[in-house]
């Protein structure tokens, strides 16, 4: 898991993009997996929020970066571009792993901590 990270993380240091559909549609896919790994994360830390982890730390990250890549290179419209597209990928891809790739967190019993639900662990 880490090497993947740390593909995701050189890849996109690495490459540049522009203004097409195809450029845009990568941003949006990338969005996807992102929030779809980090939600996935989120889910051990933040059981309960973790749609919202992963899509505010992807989105967020995205952002940030995008703004450094706008201050050394320009191009404040593409970039803008960008991070709206990263930001529709990264909602869609944490809902889709919230709602439908792992199992639901009904709600969080305040009388002792326990969580009403199932778990399973699926190793990856």
């Amino acid at each position: 898991m880490k090497k993947l990270i740390l593909s995701a993380v050189v890849l996109t240091t690495i490459l540049t993009a522009n203004e097409s559909f195809n450029s845009e549609i990568s941003h949006f896919g990338g969005g996807v997996v992102i929030a779809g790994a980090l939600t996935a994360v989120g889910d051990h830390f933040y059981p309960e929020d973790r749609a919202m982890f992963g899509f505010g730390v992807s989105s967020v990250g995205f952002a940030i970066e995008e703004i450094v890549v706008t201050a050394k290179h320009g191009n404040l419209g593409g970039n803008l571009l960008d991070i709206a597209a990263h930001t529709a990928g990264s909602a869609l891809g944490a809902m889709i792993t919230d709602k439908y790739l792992l199992t639901p967190v009904v709600s969080q019993n305040g009388m002792n901590g326990n969580f009403v639900g199932l778990y399973t662990r699926i190793p990856f």
